[in-house]
């Protein structure tokens, strides 16, 4: 049949238009057949796709009009050639004009080609930093200040998570110094990474400060450290909070007086004038001392990429796409879904990780493009983004996510003037990696091996380069990887691998899904195997059924791969199953699109993550969004991260904002003017209550204005999740197509984990085929609690925790969630006790003051009982004012709650304050009531219930505080 369909199409292609040829959806319809078998064929007899059968007469006819009107603009390009037959836009033509130009001899020559000079040509300034003007803007300018500050600049500190671009913007401040005169044009820029040598703080010491001859054993000649090497100019510190307390003093003195000594010296009497920059992923005041931190009076914080606006981040990848083009010199084509899901995805690593990932992929691409003879660019696609990237998308559904993408695919020429970073160690090695794969490739086939067999070398070869120049960082977000080969072997996991990438050549697939599922059911083959016992299962699937015809040919091939490792014939039903493991990993090709009601949960703490998580999986949605906060956080920095959240929960209906204490900054009118959403709040918040209006805003067509309505006539005592029954025995399902194998060992490993059936849990074995009558008959005796397997049954109501959330733990935490909530205390995960209210007051810290008092006079009198009786550091009111200085503490135009960040607590308590002369505590606000709160980590219930207290103003009068 296959041939057939193959020599129709071939027919279809020889009478096309050539000027237009036919998308494989075209010939899919003339056919009627399925596009994506029009594909597969298509490839696998090597005929290009239509817009690569056009290109060569477009180019031809492009470059016959360029020739004789080389300044003719786009526009009557475009004209002519549609008048000539041709259906093109005028941007195919911007792209294709740009090609020609890009690779005429008259464009290129040796001082143009990328990487040769590239510093002096394009010079580092603050201009070409991505983000320079939005979320970038306010460190770029604090920046400039500490570079341009009279006489010499201010020494700086930079902080934010690890990959931010502390490094970038160090060197870049060195070149706006060189660039604006305050330094020497051969002022040397000195990197350190103090974690190099934090474990031998005497040999970091020597590093940085040098030492004399004698100093130590071994120290037979006197050394230079790097401060005389960074003289006149800059001595950057990486990870400076590594640095030991005795190190940070000997830094406090030479920025402090300009002097400093060497190892094995007792007199401070050398000069050094440096401007120095540090970086930390710290915070400054938990990590450093106070005297150096007084020493460095700029301070600078660089947002996370989370923070980042989505128009940034792609300027940030297509700055990042063209640095690998212009390194490569190859024409590069990368698919709209690519950029989609690099620009979706959580990127924990930020602007460093992606970068990191973008080069995995250009590797791959790379790759690709050495073994396809006919290819003239190289082309990148979802089968070369990183697995953990690739397995967290429904690329169809994510590739119109964003309003940003407007294009199928992106192109990206050498020569293209880019933005330049800084060169790190990975950058030095880039090259070297291009041309590895190109030698090896090119080794291989000079041996006469398959082209196939050569690409899987090279493939699983660059796979442990990769890892060995990106360290840690590639592959990590991968947990469970280990954990799996630990359980089933690193010989299986490898032949998952080479299956998964021959699968992926032709369909989608949810990569995590299907890769613990595959890894299992293999082991349970070879058990087989081993047993003699291999074509003992029962027929129960049929290859050639129909319904799975296109995903039986993939399962074939890579069935081959198993035969091959094993020297075995795997039967026919094993194909089938395989075939049906494909088709439930398949990502949807159509996703029903309707406007929803939008939830965000913000709290302080870890709290608004784990409802959401309970929420969501309980729902079967990723609908709700949580916003963890710090009680370090500045207000606007808070209000930014919980209006992004807003921005991307709202589909045009609204949003409900789901809060506890001190997460509700603005009223519902103050969020709808500043990030123009229409939001209704509700609080406080509880995993109920969350369950229950994702529930209403996922199913129900209901208003914002009538789940608001509906869920504030309800008490939150009243609220209960429809799914939790106490009266009946708790069980959770393991389910697998077989009902053996898979849900036994699944079973084995939660008995491990929760204990046997007669400590409480109940374990069930099901199997797919059978599952929806095995649980009508099980939910009448037991309170299911969730699914475990490979396929999810999809039975409404109850959470799927999959293969691999087993395997990684997360799954087992989740169950346990799901325990606790449902009141089974036996399960309660044993966690530190949360303090409240009444553990945080005392009637020592208690005040009733019937004189008239400021708002300084009642701070520092809180204050001080607070640091008199041993609650606080010393430091606690310089804190709390700087806090201040902030934005207003109050609550309810009533309720003040001055605080310091956690750092300054020593043991939590609350001051109070009952005023009988209201206090002014803003221009607008006069309050009563004053709460200097000294908290810790487990402070939130307490927290809770004041904040319940004083949003209530009866039951505040009632309470024992009156």
């Amino acid at each position: 049949m296959d041939e057939k369909v193959l020599l129709r199409i071939r027919e279809i292609i020889d009478k096309e238009d050539k000027k237009n040829p036919l998308t494989d959806e075209e010939i899919s319809h003339m056919l009627n057949v399925r596009r994506d078998a029009v594909t597969l064929l298509r490839k696998k007899a090597n005929i290009p796709d239509s817009r690569k059968r056009r290109i060569p007469l477009l180019k031809k006819e492009l470059a016959y009009l360029l020739k004789n009107n080389p300044s003719i603009s786009n526009r009557d390009v475009t004209y002519r050639l549609q008048e000539k037959g041709f259906n093109v836009s005028r941007f195919t033509i911007l792209n294709l004009r740009k090609e020609l130009e890009a690779f005429s001899s008259k464009q290129i020559n040796n001082s143009q080609i990328p990487g040769k000079n590239m510093n002096k040509n394009h010079p580092l300034s603050f201009s070409g930093i991505v983000g320079v003007q939005e979320s970038l803007k306010n460190a770029i300018l604090q920046a400039q200040a500490a570079v341009l500050y009279p006489p010499r600049g201010l020494h700086t500190l930079l902080f934010g998570p690890s990959g931010v671009g502390k490094s970038r913007m160090a060197e870049t401040m060195y070149h706006f110094a060189k660039e604006k005169k305050r330094l020497g044009d051969d002022a040397p820029f000195i990197v350190f990474n103090c974690a190099d040598y934090a474990k031998n703080s005497h040999l970091l010491m020597a590093q940085l400060f040098g030492y004399v001859k004698g100093a130590f054993t071994g120290a037979e000649n006197e050394k230079v450290g790097l401060v005389d090497k960074a003289n006149d100019g800059i001595l950057f510190l990486d990870e400076i909070h590594r640095l030991s307390p005795e190190g940070q003093e000997n830094l406090f003195y030479l920025i402090d007086k300009g002097l400093y000594r060497r190892l094995g010296e007792t007199d401070f009497d050398r000069r050094a004038n440096i401007l120095l920059i540090g970086a930390t992923t710290e915070h400054p005041e938990s990590s450093l001392l106070l005297t150096l931190r007084r020493r460095i009076p700029m301070t600078i914080e660089l947002p996370s990429l989370s923070e980042w606006k989505e128009k940034e981040r792609l300027d940030l990848i297509f700055h990042f796409f063209h640095e690998e083009t212009n390194r490569i010199c190859k024409e590069v084509e990368v698919d709209r879904e690519v950029i989609s899901a690099l620009l979706s995805y959580d990127c924990p690593g930020n602007a460093g990780q992606l970068h990191s990932d973008i080069r995995v992929s250009f590797a791959k691409g790379f790759l690709q493009y050495m073994s396809q003879d006919e290819e003239d660019k190289v082309v990148i696609n979802r089968h070369d983004l990183p697995p953990h990237i690739a397995a967290l998308f429904p690329f169809r559904e994510s590739a119109a996510s964003s309003s940003l993408l407007k294009k199928d695919y992106y192109s990206f020429l050498p020569g293209e003037y880019h933005m330049q970073t800084e060169i790190t160690e990975w950058e030095k090695k880039v090259p070297q990696l291009y041309d590895w794969i190109k030698e090896r490739y090119r080794n291989l086939q000079e041996q006469e091996k398959k082209k196939e067999l050569v690409q899987l070398i090279v493939s699983k070869e660059l796979d442990s380069r990769l890892e060995d120049i990106l360290g840690e960082s590639y592959g990590k977000t991968d947990g469970g990887h280990q954990q799996l080969i630990k359980i089933v072997g690193e010989k299986i996991v490898s032949v998952v691998e080479q299956m998964l990438w021959i699968a992926n050549k032709y369909v989608k697939l949810n990569y995590h899904q299907i890769f613990y599922v595959l890894a299992i059911h293999i082991k349970g083959i070879i058990g087989r195997l081993e047993e003699g016992n291999l074509f003992g299962r029962k027929n129960m699937y049929n290859s050639n059924d129909n319904h799975y015809l296109f995903e039986t040919k993939i399962a074939r091939e890579m069935c081959e791969v198993i035969e091959t490792t094993w020297s075995i014939t795997l039967p026919e039903e094993e194909v089938g199953l395989i075939a049906m493991y494909i088709n439930q990993a398949l990502f949807p090709a159509n996703t029903i699109n309707h406007t929803k009601i939008g939830v965000v949960i913000a709290s302080y703490g870890q709290i608004a993550r784990s409802m959401a998580d309970v929420a969501n999986r309980l729902l079967h949605v990723n609908h709700a969004i949580a916003v963890e906060l710090h009680w370090d956080d500045k207000i606007e920095q808070a209000i930014s991260r919980i209006g992004t959240a807003l921005q991307k929960a709202d589909e045009g209906n609204g949003v409900l904002l789901l809060g506890d204490m001190g997460t509700l900054f603005l009223r519902e009118k103050d969020w709808l003017e500043k990030f123009n959403i229409k939001v209704t709040i509700l609080a406080p918040v509880s995993t109920p209550l969350v369950v229950e209006v994702l529930r209403k805003c996922v199913y129900t067509d209901l208003s914002l204005e009538q789940i608001a309505a509906a869920m504030k006539r309800q008490k939150e005592a009243s609220l209960s999740s429809p799914y939790i029954d106490n009266s009946k025995r708790p069980a959770v399902i393991s389910v697998c197509l077989t009902g053996e194998g898979a849900a036994r060992n699944i079973e084995k490993v939660m008995k491990e984990r929760f204990g046997s059936e007669d400590e409480g849990l109940t374990y069930l074995l099901g199997t797919s085929l059978s599952i929806r009558s095995q649980f009508e008959e099980w939910n009448e005796k037991y309170d299911i609690i969730a699914t475990i397997g490979t396929v999810d049954p999809l039975l409404g109501g109850i959470p799927f925790i999959s293969m691999k959330e087993v395997i990684d733990g997360t799954g087992f935490t989740f169950i346990e969630r799901l325990l606790k909530i449902r009141g089974y205390s036996v399960y309660e995960q044993k966690k530190a006790k949360g303090l409240g209210l009444s553990d945080l007051c005392s009637s020592s810290l208690m005040l009733e003051e019937k004189a008239r008092l400021t708002k300084k006079e009642i701070i520092e009198k809180l204050g001080a009982l607070l640091i008199e009786q041993g609650y606080v550091k010393d430091t606690f009111l310089q804190k709390v004012w700087e806090r201040e200085e902030l934005g207003p503490t109050y609550i309810n135009d009533m309720f003040a709650i001055p605080h310091a960040d956690l750092s300054q607590t020593l043991k939590p308590a609350i001051a109070i304050a009952k005023l009988h002369y209201p206090v002014k505590w803003t221009d607008e606000v006069h309050v009563s009531y004053v709460f200097m709160m000294a908290l810790n980590e487990n402070c939130q219930p307490a927290i809770e219930e004041l904040y319940t207290c004083v949003m209530d103003k009866e039951k505040w009068h009632s309470s024992f505080l009156c």
